[in-house]
């Protein structure tokens, strides 16, 4: 074990997943971590680190006191959780695992729209709740041959597009790129190159793109205006790509039909929260990605990028610094 590098984990339900990691690393848990930082932080060389563990950020608090890291290895798609200026500052290397939940969460994305529109959680109850009557007449909303608009036409975005072409949906969409004419042409899509100008023609909008300064609050309360009164909003992407503030006023006062959401800040809202009453919003614990292969492969690609980056070998899904074009968002 001792000639093994040393890394530091914080990984979600990491008890499933420990063979995996100790087969590669010498590792210590975020928990038993911080109990005694001093006597691992001059050996660590990796952090494996997920959104959902217990370390919340790498940021200085931390990379201060790790004077031989080599790699932050994120198993996410997001990198909002890392301070990223810093890490390129001081020269310590950034991966990600950008497409092996892709398919996971588009199929989530359209199991949210579906189970929105179709009403579910309200057919579930009524057939299993003995305190709710039983109900034939819970009316839900069509699916084939409606409008969706997907915010953001990276991996998933086209994902989500191909499901919905499956439900004979017409396809609009929106992104900082635009796709080629043959992967336009296959799913049937349109682009916009505002999202004011497609909203009004949706009869759902679903949401998959980064968190950046530009993308941040990007659906607020002159957005849900633009939107139809029969529309539903299905977010799959950050939390704070919606101004919650004016999701809470758009479902309220029924600007907007209904929405379904996988993803709140902060997470999980206070038991006060507004959201938590409504009766036309579908709330999720950030499961988008979550099936068991999915996970696992995540886990076995954030390894393998940690390994490389203690080796100083070429970094499979290196996150480089924005010295280039940026990619499509996702």
């Amino acid at each position: 074990m001792a000639d093994k590098p040393l890394v530091v984990a914080s990984l979600a339900d990491h008890e499933l997943y420990v063979k995996i990691v100790e087969e590669h690393f010498r590792v210590v848990w975020w928990e038993d971590y911080i109990k005694g930082p001093e006597k691992y932080n001059n050996d660590i060389q990796g952090i494996l680190v997920d959104a959902y563990g217990r370390l919340k950020r790498v940021d200085g608090s931390l990379l201060d006191h790790l004077p031989n890291l080599k790699i932050v290895s994120t198993l996410s798609v997001g990198t909002d959780h890392l301070d990223l200026e810093l890490l390129f500052k001081r020269g310590i290397k950034v991966s990600r695992v950008p497409d092996v939940s892709s398919d996971c969460v588009a199929d989530w994305g359209i199991t949210l729209l579906v189970g929105m529109a179709r009403r579910i959680v309200e057919g579930v109850d009524s057939a299993k709740n003995p305190a709710t009557p039983f109900d034939f007449n819970i009316m839900g909303k069509k699916i084939t041959g409606s409008t969706i608009g997907v915010v953001g036409f990276g991996r998933i975005g086209y994902k989500i597009a191909e499901r919905a072409y499956g439900f004979s949906m017409k396809v609009l969409y929106y992104d900082v790129f635009r796709r080629s004419e043959e992967e336009e042409k296959k799913i049937g899509a349109t682009y916009y190159s505002s999202v004011d100008e497609m909203l009004p023609h949706c009869d759902f909008v679903i949401l998959i793109v980064p968190l950046l300064p530009t993308t941040r609050g990007m659906i607020g309360k002159k957005q849900f205006e633009l939107m139809k009164n029969s529309a539903i909003l299905v977010n799959v992407a950050r939390a704070q790509v919606i101004d919650q503030d004016a999701l809470v006023e758009a479902l309220k006062n029924k600007t907007i039909r209904s929405a379904a959401i996988d993803v709140t800040y902060p997470e999980p809202l206070p038991d006060d929260h507004p959201l938590r009453f409504l009766d036309n919003i579908i709330i999720t614990p950030h499961m988008g990605a979550n099936s068991e292969e999915s996970r696992r492969g995540v886990v076995v690609a954030g390894v393998k990028s940690c390994i490389a980056g203690v080796k100083g070998e070429p970094i499979p899904n290196e996150v480089l610094p924005p010295t280039q074009k940026p990619g499509k968002l996702h």
